[in-house]
């Protein structure tokens, strides 16, 4: 060492190993962290079971509809009935409705006139209604677009005197058309629901009054709820004197399962002054739509 100079000590402060216990304390803290970052209520999905659980918590899908496809239309009513109910046609193969999806919406029709222009026609439509909604089951959506077809033309879902029967003079012409779709169908939404047309509204009177040349009540041929078709139906009954001579239109929809089908049942003719009798066409539209719920239920 040189003479004279005094050697420096160093300010720093020297490093200290940590004792061995507040090593391991730190080591516990770490494991627990850890252990915090994984338990009830983290997002990896797991239960305090140990189970995994719904991702992101989503609900079950309701049950997909019972039927998946639907009958052909134009083969659904045997060939006697069709001669009895359209007579003078010379092919009874019918015309189907133009449909891109015949899983879910198909129709025919058969229309006959006669040389003194009296006419008859026969239309069926069939729904099979599929609910975009998978908290809401084809069924339950079927039953919504029911109703709706039902207020739509006037028809009491609850009648006062607690029948299926209960008439409603207030009734307007409403039916279905044949190769419209239901909400669900084409909108998913009502899931969607037909609109349709029967006789015009403006000029025709439903079968709420009087009687019927047959001496059947007014009573039971209005518009009203039907028993007995399908697992809920109703009938619409619109006559027509405008113009020159006169017409009755039956519209009969109901619903099977998820699956929704209208019959709409129409003579007229131009000399009779009067509407053909509410009694007949109705059975007739009852039994078509029987022959038809058969062959959506196989």
């Amino acid at each position: 060492m040189t003479k004279g100079v005094r050697p420096v000590r160093s300010t720093l402060p020297s490093t200290r190993r940590l004792p061995l216990a507040a090593g391991a304390v730190l080591t516990a803290v770490a494991v627990a962290v850890l252990g915090a970052c994984t338990g009830p209520g983290s997002s990896d999905g797991a239960d305090k079971d140990g189970t995994a659980g719904p991702v992101g918590g989503a609900a079950a899908s309701a049950a997909p509809g019972k039927y998946q496809t639907l009958p052909q239309p134009c083969s659904a009513v045997d060939a006697d009935s069709l001669k009895r109910l359209v007579p003078g046609l010379a092919d009874y193969s019918g015309t189907e409705a133009l449909t891109y999806d015949t899983d879910r919406l198909v129709g025919c029709s058969w229309q006959a006139k006669a040389a003194d222009g009296a006419s008859r026609s026969l239309k069926l439509s069939m729904v099979r209604v599929v609910s975009y909604d998978p908290s809401v089951s084809d069924e339950a959506q079927a039953t919504s677009d029911f109703e709706k077809k039902a207020q739509a033309a006037s028809i009491p879902l609850t009648p006062a005197d607690g029948s299926s029967t209960n008439p409603t003079a207030s009734s307007t012409a409403s039916g279905t058309s044949s190769s419209s779709s239901s909400s669900s169908g084409g909108s998913g939404g009502t899931g969607s629901s037909s609109s349709g047309n029967a006789a015009d509204s403006s000029t025709g009177t439903n079968a709420a009054n009087g009687t019927d040349s047959t001496g059947t009540s007014a009573a039971s041929l209005a518009p009203r709820l039907l028993s007995g078709v399908g697992n809920a139906a109703f009938i619409n009954d619109v006559a027509s004197t405008a113009g020159k001579g006169a017409s009755r239109t039956v519209t009969l929809v109901f619903r099977t399962a998820n699956v929704l089908a209208t019959v709409t049942y129409t003579q007229s003719s131009t000399s009779d002054a009067q509407p053909p009798d509410s009694a007949d066409l109705q059975k007739d539209a009852e039994k078509v739509a029987s022959d038809l719920q058969h062959r959506v239920e196989g």
